[in-house]
């Protein structure tokens, strides 16, 4: 029965493979658009991952031969963050099992046993993914980054596209559904030109600008012709990035700008005087604009300026608060959980027992990956996930001047960091498809200085003996 299914899958391995890893690319950015995630009674996004986790079990099943040794793919530096998340989250749930006769607290107790439990299906569902996505890889060519690319920028255009809908509406009535979004300026005394920042289809800025960011690097890399990707898609998502007013994104799109200008600049094919010359020269009309009608500049990014008094006051700047106090939180109870976690999800254990500083209660996440992890997984969790994470950006950056696919990959890994201080979840399809996109960067650069760039679908199915292909 086994063989029989084996034998069926196979002629349509590669087209499943394909099909599944466009609806997860697709569906990723609506990953943060409540009316989407609550269109079923589950997550929907989950309910995706999942479909699209047993479509993949199917491929390698189709193609799988017993051995008793570890793949390669599992041993490689592009896997160390699955080991790092898979083996401290096992040694956090023993910490929360644990903490159960530690911690009185009926929150604890509730938590273990609704939260955790959904945590631990979320992230093992998006572990297996990545797992499957490893064993698979070295199958993957250039047209399947092309496919999962295009699919990703489709999906983010769609929320570019209601994002200048929204300009429209805001500006001048243009009528459009109520979106029910935060994109009221708030935190600002001051007068402002502007008194409205464009969410999209997202519920406030900073879920939107990650998604914009991911779509000005890989729609680079993916345009042939840059005088079209500059008109038909980095202009349309700069005007809605520019008018999100979110501090978050104007310094990711700054910290991450000059990172690639930097990779450009120490790149021995480019010549990197021009490209200094030709920033130096778009930066001087910039500047005089600025110059030129001050007063007007100043309104226009009072949404932004305006906010900078209470920035960095942990006190009265919640997302900040959530960010510094976890630290202390930790060592709370035990050192067991400090060591190694309250467990997963156990975020919301804090959003049921801390408040902010004004009175308010935490929300169920930091935002923050590292510092999710850190309470999650405890010193020894946050910190392998740290490591790893840092470890293969240098296995990227070592090998940057080597191929293009490799500059590519360590700005994409560069940028998931910065997205990963502010406004990132490692359970969500959005930060697995870009770690999938990264590696496949990485993967089909490998190949490149190997030799071996002409892989194709048809050059990697099973040839049967005798018989002429």
């Amino acid at each position: 029965m086994m063989t029989q299914l084996k034998n069926t899958i196979q002629p349509y391995q590669f087209k499943l493979q394909t099909v599944a890893l466009l609806i997860l690319a697709f569906f990723a950015p609506f990953a943060v658009v409540s009316q989407y995630q609550k269109a079923l009674p589950i997550a929907t996004s989950v309910l995706t991952s999942f479909i699209v986790l047993c479509l993949l079990i199917l491929v390698w099943f189709s193609q799988w031969k017993p051995s008793k040794n570890v793949p390669n793919e599992l041993k490689e530096p592009k896997s160390w963050m699955i080991w790092a998340l898979l083996v401290p989250a096992v040694m956090a749930v023993g910490a929360a099992t644990y903490n159960l006769n530690y911690i009185l607290s009926q929150e604890f107790v509730q938590y273990y046993q609704q939260s955790m439990p959904r945590r631990m299906i979320n992230g093992g569902i998006y572990i297996g993914l990545m797992v499957m996505f490893l064993l698979l890889v070295s199958r993957m060519t250039k047209s399947d980054l092309n496919l999962i690319g295009k699919a990703y920028l489709s999906g983010i255009g769609i929320l570019v596209f209601f994002g200048i809908w929204q300009f429209l509406h805001l500006s001048i009535g243009y009528p459009m559904p109520d979106l029910q979004t935060r994109s009221a300026v708030h935190s600002v005394q001051s007068e402002v030109l502007v008194n409205f920042r464009l969410t999209s289809l997202t519920e406030e800025p900073s879920f939107l600008v990650p998604f914009l960011m991911d779509g000005l690097i890989i729609g680079f890399m993916l345009y042939k012709r840059k005088r079209s990707y500059v008109w038909q898609w980095l202009l349309p998502v700069m005007f809605v990035l520019f008018f999100s007013f979110s501090i978050s994104g104007y310094a990711n799109l700054l910290i991450v700008g000059l990172f690639a200008l930097w990779i450009v600049i120490t790149s021995r094919k480019i010549p990197w005087k021009k490209v200094m010359a030709i920033t130096g020269a778009s930066l001087i009309p910039i500047g005089l604009l600025i110059w030129w009608k001050w007063v007007l500049v100043l309104e226009l990014l009072m949404p932004i300026i305006g906010r900078f008094d209470v920035l960095f006051d942990v006190t009265n700047h919640s997302r900040l608060y959530m960010l510094v106090y976890p630290f202390v939180w930790m060592f709370d109870y035990s050192w067991v959980n400090a060591l190694f976690g309250f467990g997963p999800g156990s975020y919301e254990f804090l959003a049921e027992t801390k408040f902010l500083a004004y009175g308010s209660k935490l929300s169920a996440t930091s935002n923050n990956v590292f510092v999710d992890l850190l309470f999650e997984h405890g010193l020894i969790g946050g910190g392998a996930f740290l490591l790893a994470f840092i470890l293969f950006f240098v296995h990227l950056y070592k090998r940057r001047n080597q191929d293009v696919y490799y500059q590519y990959a360590v700005v994409l890994w560069f940028h998931l960091g910065i997205t990963s201080l502010y406004r990132s979840d490692f359970v969500s399809p959005r930060f697995w498809v870009i770690v999938m996109i990264t590696i496949l960067c990485a993967e089909l650069g490998k190949r490149r200085i190997l030799g071996k760039d002409k892989l194709t679908h048809e050059s990697l199915r099973p040839r049967k003996v005798g018989v002429k292909q």
